[in-house]
């Protein structure tokens, strides 16, 4: 196994599963009082969110980077 390969894609793909678990509850917790009258604010635990899934998606595109070495 190449761990210079997989191993930012393991842990990138660990990342991003955590920035998705983060979203939707961020997105369930606007919708727990009145969830016909929905309106999405942006705020700091959706930034967290978005900003760890850039990350994740940077380490996945690092380790296709060594596939070829």
């Amino acid at each position: 196994m190449n761990l210079k390969m997989w191993g930012p894609i393991l842990v990138g793909a660990i990342i991003v599963a955590i920035a998705i678990i983060i979203e939707v509850m961020y997105s369930m917790s606007l919708l727990k009082p009145v969830p016909y009258a929905f309106s999405y604010v942006p705020g700091g635990i959706d930034y967290a969110g978005e900003f760890l899934a850039i990350i994740g998606l940077a380490l996945i595109m690092i380790g296709g980077i060594f596939k070829r070495e």
